[in-house]
């Protein structure tokens, strides 16, 4: 009788045990279908923006759908995306990557029909742009008619019930072509997980972000997505510090309402005080007190960012914290929260990921990163082998903009000082742009000098222990940090300024202007030859360059604005005013608009370069950024734009610290030193600043051979600027 009721006990705990996995199983298998019909019906929408013309669009939510559920529409819908706007290369890039899971007859047809594309528009000249725009159009549309094709074909495997109310009602909202009232009840009495987040993306861009951040908790709660979990954390990171109960928060509110109680009988005193002495001092406690305020405001403002980070960290499991999109939105709320040097390690984990993995990230993210630095390489990366005219620049906004809009990042504007896109930049640009060699010298080979130059701001002298250096692929510490005041090649330097007088440069900005040069040649160093050449239509020569620095105060007093632009003539008139200058020259040139004789650009900055002068360029107003980023990169400088003409001051006082900041490095080869072509790795890591840069210098040992009897051999290790690079032929460039 006691077996059979121990039997009877044990048999009701199985059965419960197994009613509960079965719920628990019902209940996960009613989520995963509600996720597929959600992916289906994203996949349908995204599809119907790319008929509608809308590609960006269709492209994100096809991203969005891949980023939360890896499946073959999205990736599908993704190549035919890029394919509709152009982008062949990163087309044929994910192609490769996709196809390595299997065959996929839309995959392969768009393969080839993007390989044809490429292979015809690499045999027009870019150097003629009217007939390379003419055969792009051409190329374009050929393309997108076969895409239509293969879309259709597309739409037509897709089981979702393309007619409905409700899908139409999402389509009308998210392409913007029909926010009506009626729409917006209908997705509200939509229970499904897209019609949720179609209301969660109105919801943000009308900016009701309470609204927004109940309505994506709910969405997180039956798809715990990567995607829904970084939309959550931003949002919370929006909401205002009132609204988040926290007790932290609220004896920071009374310790400043404390303080501003404290300022204004303060300023009540100073009111009644007639003593000087007294007011000061009053003055003073109350900026004293008003700094205090400020801070505990940006404590208070940092606790929600702050609760956004612990839920991310919390809340990700281990697998997905390698991946790209935690990094960049762990970065992202890091920057938020003003722990500026916690995010940019994030950022640089991340770019220097995608530099050293051999194959493209499998993720969407990856891949939407992985495009957004090849633009950024392709806007400012070297510029060694390419002429103005074969130059493209990639729209970085756009590229950055498909990250920010995957992982719901709730920004209003990608530009100014304070937003994460500018870090990022400034990120990049430290990285990529702030570490130039200037020159590697092998005369007296195995040992090598290299000259490099550190153009970014930092408060100290840099040592032996700040810098990396890689050899033929092998870390080196058998290096010496030579000290530059005793080499002869660093002693001396002169300076060209070139400046923009046209008629654009009319009123406050040249005024500025002229504040900046004057003291900028006050202020460097006295065994520095400076002079000052201007140019609109023509250039002309100022003053000379020579150590008289009144002239040149003079001389830019005197300079008058008006006629066009005519950058190729103050460049090429610097060239020759810094012919038989002993050490580095340097120019600075200034423009804020467009060269009128782009064309002529390339036979004078391949000239400065073969001189060794180095050229930094600023940008201000309507200055053509990439114009001016590409002839600083040409000639071994650096391009910076300036946000206003009141800042020119700063940016001069900033360029004049550049261009000195040398450091020479010297070692002796001893990894395969019968290796006559050899590449460099050099890195800073100090305090917040970080760049590398990686150098090819020499020349394969069979093309010495065949030059032994017209050179000597050694007068293929004397570098100055450039890099040489072998193409896959094999042929120098």
């Amino acid at each position: 009788m006691k077996k059979k009721k121990t039997a009877i006990y044990i048999g009701c705990i199985l059965a419960a045990v197994l009613a509960v996995a079965g719920i628990c199983a019902g209940i996960f298998a009613w989520r995963a279908h509600k996720v597929n019909v959600m992916v289906e019906q994203q996949n349908y929408l995204s599809s119907k923006l790319l008929e509608m013309g809308e590609y960006e669009k269709g492209r994100t939510m096809a991203a969005q759908c891949q980023q939360m559920k890896e499946n073959e529409f999205s990736q599908e819908l993704l190549v035919i995306a890029a394919g509709f706007q152009a982008d062949y290369e990163v087309g044929l890039l994910y192609i490769d990557k996709y196809l390595e899971d299997g065959e996929d007859p839309v995959l392969s047809s768009a393969k080839e029909i993007y390989e044809d594309a490429v292979h015809t528009l690499s045999l027009v000249s870019k150097e003629d742009r009217n007939q390379y725009n003419e055969a792009y159009n051409s190329m374009k549309e050929k393309v997108s008619e076969k895409l239509t094709v293969l879309l259709l074909q597309l739409q037509d495997r897709l089981s979702v019930k393309k007619n409905g109310e409700n899908i139409l009602a999402m389509l009308d909202v998210i392409s913007g072509s029909g926010v009506t009232q009626e729409a917006l009840a209908l997705l509200e009495e939509d229970d499904s997980l897209l019609a949720r987040k179609v209301q969660v993306s109105y919801a943000i861009d009308t900016r009701q972000y309470e609204e927004a951040y109940e309505k994506a908790e709910s969405l997180l709660g039956d798809n715990g997505c990567f995607e829904n979990r970084a939309l959550v954390a931003n949002l919370a990171a929006q909401r205002a510090p009132a609204t988040v109960r926290d007790s932290r928060a609220e004896k920071l509110m009374e310790q400043q309402a404390a303080l501003q109680e404290r300022k204004n009988g303060l300023q009540a005193q100073y009111t009644q005080e007639t003593d000087t002495t007294v007011q000061r001092d009053l003055a003073e406690e109350m900026e004293e007190v008003q700094r205090r305020i400020d801070e505990l405001q940006q404590e208070i403002d940092a606790i929600p960012v702050k609760k956004a980070i612990n839920f991310i960290e919390t809340t990700t499991p281990i697998r997905e914290r390698d991946t790209v999109a935690f990094k960049i939105e762990l970065s992202r709320l890091y920057y938020q929260a003003s722990q500026r040097e916690r995010a940019r390690q994030l950022l640089l984990e991340v770019i220097l990921q995608e530099e050293d993995g051999d194959e493209v990230p499998k993720d969407i993210a990856g891949f939407l990163f992985s495009d957004f630095l090849q633009g950024y390489l392709d806007n400012n990366g070297s510029a060694e082998d390419i002429s103005y005219g074969e130059m493209e620049a990639s729209d970085l906004e756009l590229l950055w903009s498909r990250m920010a809009k995957l992982l719901g990042f709730i920004e209003t504007e990608y530009h100014g000082e304070d937003s994460f896109y500018d870090f990022l930049l400034n990120t990049l640009n430290q990285m990529y742009n702030g570490l130039i060699i200037r020159r590697i010298d092998a005369t007296a080979f195995p040992k090598v000098r290299v000259t490099v130059n550190v153009s970014m701001e930092l408060e100290e002298v840099l040592q032996k222990d700040d810098f990396t250096l890689v050899e033929q692929g092998a870390p080196m510490t058998q290096f010496e940090l030579l000290d530059t005041a005793e080499l002869e090649e660093t002693g001396d330097l002169a300076v060209a300024l070139v400046v923009d007088r046209s008629g654009s440069m009319s009123g406050g900005r040249m005024e500025d202007t002229k504040k900046a040069v004057t003291n900028f040649v006050k202020n460097i160093d006295e065994s520095i030859e400076v002079g000052l050449i201007a140019f609109d239509d023509t250039a002309y020569v100022v003053t000379p360059v020579g150590s008289n620095r009144n002239h040149v105060q003079q001389g830019i007093t005197s300079i008058q604005v008006g006629g066009g632009t005519s950058i190729y003539s103050g460049l090429q008139l610097a060239g020759q005013e810094l012919e038989g200058k002993q050490g580095r020259k340097v120019v600075i040139l200034l423009s804020d608009g467009e060269d009128g004789s782009t064309g002529m650009i390339d036979g004078v900055l391949d000239d400065l370069k073969r001189r060794g002068i180095s050229v930094y360029t600023i940008g201000v107003g309507g200055a053509d950024t990439e114009y001016l980023s590409y002839i600083a990169r040409k000639c071994g400088g650096k391009f910076v734009q300036a946000d206003s003409s009141e800042v020119l001051g700063e940016i001069y006082s900033a360029i004049g610290e550049y261009m000195v900041n040398d450091y020479v490095i010297e070692f002796t080869v001893v990894t395969e030193p019968e290796d006559f072509s050899r590449n460099i790795r050099i890195t800073v890591d100090v305090d917040d600043a970080f760049a590398e840069k990686e150098y090819h210098v020499g020349v394969p040992f069979d093309a010495i051979q065949e030059e032994m009897n017209a050179k000597p051999m050694a007068d293929y290790f004397q570098q100055v600027g450039g890099s040489w690079m072998e193409t896959e032929e094999g042929a120098q460039e």
